[in-house]
């Protein structure tokens, strides 16, 4: 190693400018090598208890929150590659619940500390578990029967929203979600956890152009409904056919020009102040609403 430099004449004086310039070599060296593990050296918290992130394959989905694992350990357990617990599991009656499951189901876990957890997902309720599978929405090759509902995002980038609509779509009985590729949220751990199993049931075509799924959709039978604050008509004027397409935009732009082309009607959800607009799931989940209210009616 290269000596550092001296002015002529130090450390010649006095005995202890020998031995603090020692003690400073010495400290270069051990920073060079390291925090050591020998005794007499503290390290920091943020040293001790920092381990590495593990990594995963991209292609490999990542699922937390307690409610969206069950429902996946529920609907396509084959699908589970990893799981991870906080080492604390055994305190909480839903992560208890998760390892019978995971026992039951012959997946291994492993357990890590609550941080490591965190690196992965803030929000990660205890358990982090990923799948080699996310539902697809194959519009091509669907039988359709008398009904069929589809719900197209243009733009969504909160992963709440798509997890809220998501949520609804389950529940409401959607049979596919169409969202772009670009400029917008995928199917994230989050997402999941805000659908609380959702991802599970509805599948999710990506594409960034919807013209060739609505057109082949349209002579399915389908109509495409795009929603608009600026629509004249809303979805209370309009008696829907059984084959409802409806298309939402972004949360702060709504539906792009070349979007709102290629619906065949523009409808609004009335609202008493033009200086605010609902939420983007909560306009999802009020056309939904209404399109199945009307079907049900015909029964």
């Amino acid at each position: 190693m290269k000596k550092p430099f001296r002015p002529k004449g130090f450390g010649k004086k006095s005995p202890v400018n020998k031995f603090a310039k020692a003690s400073e070599a010495q400290s270069l060296n051990d920073r060079k090598k390291g925090p050591s593990s020998g005794a007499g050296v503290q390290r920091s918290r943020s040293e001790s208890t920092r381990e590495a992130k593990p990594a995963f394959p991209r292609s490999w989905r990542q699922v937390a929150g307690t409610h969206a694992i069950k429902e996946l350990l529920h609907k396509r357990p084959r699908s589970v590659q990893a799981a991870i617990l906080q080492n604390n599991w055994k305190t909480s009656a839903e992560l208890r619940e998760i390892v019978d499951s995971l026992n039951t189901l012959k997946i291994k876990f492993e357990e890590k500390p609550e941080a490591q957890l965190f690196q992965l997902c803030h929000s990660h309720q205890g358990a982090v578990v990923f799948s080699n599978e996310t539902p697809e929405f194959n519009y091509k090759d669907l039988g359709w029967e008398d009904h069929g509902l589809v719900v197209a995002l243009d733009g969504v980038e909160d992963p709440h929203n798509l997890g809220a609509v998501l949520r609804t779509s389950w529940l409401m009985g959607v049979h596919g979600v169409i969202i772009p590729d670009d400029r917008a949220v995928g199917v994230t751990a989050t997402v999941s956890k805000v659908a609380c199993g959702g991802v599970e049931h509805v599948p999710i075509y990506r594409n960034n152009q919807f013209q060739q799924p609505f057109e082949t959709l349209k002579q399915a039978g389908f109509w495409v409904y795009g929603l608009s604050h600026r629509a004249k008509k809303t979805i209370y004027d309009i008696q829907f056919p059984d084959k409802v397409i409806w298309v939402l935009g972004a949360e702060d732009k709504g539906l792009r020009t070349t979007t709102e082309k290629i619906c065949d009607e523009l409808v609004s959800i009335p609202q008493l102040s033009s200086d605010a607009s609902y939420n983007v799931s909560v306009s999802a989940a009020l056309a939904i609403a209404e399109t199945k209210r009307q079907w049900n009616s015909k029964k």
